[in-house]
């Protein structure tokens, strides 16, 4: 069991990443856009990680955060998963909309930016039809979500703070 706040502490980089124009697939980005007007970093990157390495690559991140719509056993529409890299096939994650699988993305991006770790938030969807509409089921996860990682965000700044 991960302890959520713990993926906040010391150089870390949030990644929202989906589709705008799938339907729940675009929670990782609309949780960046949430995450931004809270001053909190988040890089969006559509349509998939793997079209953001330049952009990764100018902050050179210690420990990378993923969040993203994800499939996963036993999901129901807005559940929402946290694995370790390490953790991703026996949890049997299936990332969304991406040309590259998950395993070789992982391996890619801890050799580019000797990444200490990786961890994927992933949000069960209930539709990736073409569309604009979020089903509630997400759209509540993903405000859950922003709210619990702003939290885990001050309490570690204060922790920072006292050291």
């Amino acid at each position: 069991m991960i302890d959520f706040c713990s993926l906040f502490q010391n150089s870390f980089l949030i990644i929202g990443t989906g589709s705008p124009l799938r339907e729940d697939d675009q929670a990782g980005l609309i949780a960046c856009d949430e995450l931004l007007k809270n001053d909190v970093f988040c890089l969006k990157c559509e349509y998939g990680v793997e079209n953001c390495f330049g952009e990764i690559d100018r902050f050179k991140p210690r420990f990378l955060i993923i969040i993203d719509t994800a499939l996963f056993e036993n999901g129901k529409p807005g559940d929402v998963i946290v694995t370790s890299e390490e953790s991703i096939s026996e949890v049997k994650l299936a990332l969304s909309t991406h040309s590259i699988p998950v395993t070789l993305l992982i391996e890619l991006m801890k050799k580019m930016w000797k990444l200490e770790k990786l961890y994927v938030i992933g949000i069960y969807p209930k539709s990736v039809d073409v569309g604009l509409e979020v089903s509630l089921e997400v759209s509540s996860s993903i405000e859950r979500l922003v709210e619990e990682i702003k939290k885990c965000i001050k309490r570690e700044r204060r922790v920072e703070e006292l050291v």
